[in-house]
């Protein structure tokens, strides 16, 4: 069954019941499946067939997207935020030749950029659909293949993550049972939809019959004020917190009526859940662990437990099988490092015409996360870091995460990151970023390293940052850190 098709289902159902809300715009979901049934008839000729969505983040390219779906064609969504090289990467190396794209973005992007496909549809803002040239090529696909999203590309280029319907349709059920969701809860979509976690959010309350409320991080003030029109969950990147968290008095006034609070793309903090909790006593908050491969989620922390194992991924989600393989790829026991692999219906068909970076990633029916992860005697997981971050310090091999945790437990600071630089003897050295706290002074973060750590520990340099080094989508990672570093050196 295709995500569209519980649009259709809700849409015969309760044709007037509100699927969802743009600033003063709504939409029922009676005229919402109208809407993507009308585009789709643009695109039914085609055969199973690529299709490019380039749609700003609202009402419009949820249409567009299902409307690929309805067709049944392929829908490749493209990054808005992202810059021209990168879209151009995807076009190229995903072999699209066809794109449905919003009146605004074909503005934005200028006509010439358009010559290089056989097809363009253009959707105008009033809803009419604008077929600007058509060539009907046949092409050879997955016959199982839906959505293909892209990764965040932050060990080098993004790869095409390959969904089936199969794949978005349990990764949907999951979530709604991991996190309650019901037919008349409202959501909170302040992130691109164009990434996993922002997609799963609209499939699972579409399939759930709920409603969604479309918003943007760019105007804080706005995201406070949607808050207050009845929205029942919240779902963001920890970034997103820490910047709602910069007005305390409005963070506590706006979840006081929230029920659910999730969080995915990086590790929640103590300060995070501290506050959530403090603004209302019967919210759920709900850390949340996953990858693009994996449609989105793979494990989720119980809110019970979040208190006490905050610095845990907690366990599967349902229909997930998840377990820790050392290099030989087998399964071990408590509290060693392996790396995280996992098993489901919502694991991906494999990257786009990349049979190769398939085959590492997918091994013997289990997925390898890359992430190395240790069990629990409880049962949950506990993430240490990428295996591709370990920096290589003469002899010695380190996990720049472990490092980081162990300073900013001992010393006063908002935030620590490593930084691996380059050195004549040691091939490697490191040099550290850290986000002050009022108290945090520079000589004494020096002075402890090498007092607590080997030498080859000790940084180089310590470098005060104002903000966190976070990718285009909001993501900490080791390219992130190095990228940051590097910006502050320049600015020097």
């Amino acid at each position: 069954m295709r995500i569209d098709s519980f649009i259709t289902r809700t849409a015969k159902e309760d044709p007037g019941k509100i699927a969802l809300e743009e600033g003063e715009k709504t939409i029922s979901y009676g005229f919402l499946d109208k809407d993507i049934g009308r585009i789709a008839s643009s695109m039914m000729e085609f055969g199973h067939c690529r299709f490019a969505v380039l749609a700003e983040s609202g009402i419009q390219y949820i249409e567009m997207l299902m409307a690929v779906y309805r067709s049944d064609n392929i829908a490749i969504p493209l990054p808005i935020e992202l810059a021209m090289f990168s879209l151009e990467h995807i076009l190229d190396t995903g072999n699209i030749r066809h794109i449905i794209v919003t009146e605004v973005q074909y503005t934005r992007f200028g006509e010439s950029f358009f010559d290089r496909f056989a097809t363009v549809i253009v959707v105008s803002e009033d809803g009419s659909v604008n077929t600007l040239h058509k060539m009907i090529l046949e092409e050879s696909n997955d016959p199982h293949l839906r959505l293909v999203l892209y990764t965040s590309g932050t060990t080098g280029n993004p790869k095409g993550v390959m969904l089936s319907d199969r794949n978005l349709v349990a990764n949907a059920d999951s979530i709604i049972e991991v996190l309650g969701i019901k037919p008349d809860d409202k959501a909170a979509l302040v992130i691109s939809p164009h990434h996993a976690f922002g997609n799963s959010i609209i499939d699972s309350h579409l399939v759930v019959g709920g409603s969604i409320r479309i918003g943007s991080m760019s105007f804080i003030g706005s995201v406070f004020s949607m808050m207050k029109s009845g929205v029942s969950m919240f779902y963001g990147v920890p970034s997103t917190y820490r910047l709602l968290l910069r007005y305390p008095a409005k963070f506590k006034q706006a979840f006081m009526n929230i029920k659910v609070a999730a969080t995915a793309g990086g590790a929640i903090d103590d300060i995070i859940v501290k506050n959530l909790k403090g603004s209302n006593r019967d919210l759920r908050v709900v850390p949340m662990y996953g990858q693009t491969e994996a449609t989105a989620r793979l494990a989720y922390l119980p809110s019970e437990d979040v208190d006490k194992f905050v610095d845990s991924i907690g366990k599967a989600i349902p229909g997930v099988t998840l377990d820790v393989f050392d290099a030989d790829g087998c399964s071990v026991g408590p509290n060693i490092t392996g790396e995280l692999v996992a098993s489901g219906d919502n694991i991906m068909l494999g990257y786009l015409d990349d049979e190769i970076a398939t085959g590492k990633k997918i091994i013997n029916g289990w997925m390898h996360t890359g992430d190395l992860a240790e069990k629990l005697p409880n049962g949950y997981f506990r993430l240490l870091g990428r295996k591709d971050d370990i920096i290589k310090i003469g002899d010695h091999r380190i996990n720049p995460r472990e490092l980081e945790r162990y300073i900013q437990k001992n010393i006063d600071v908002s935030g620590v990151f490593v930084v691996p630089v380059p050195h004549n003897i040691l091939g490697n050295a490191i040099c550290l970023m850290v986000m002050p706290n009022s108290s945090t002074d520079v000589a004494s973060v020096l002075s402890f390293c090498r007092k607590n750590l080997p030498g080859y520990l000790c940084p180089l340099e310590v470098l005060c940052i104002d903000q966190l080094p976070l990718s285009e989508n909001g993501k900490i990672s080791n390219r992130s850190i190095i990228e940051g570093y590097r910006n502050v050196k320049n600015s020097m």
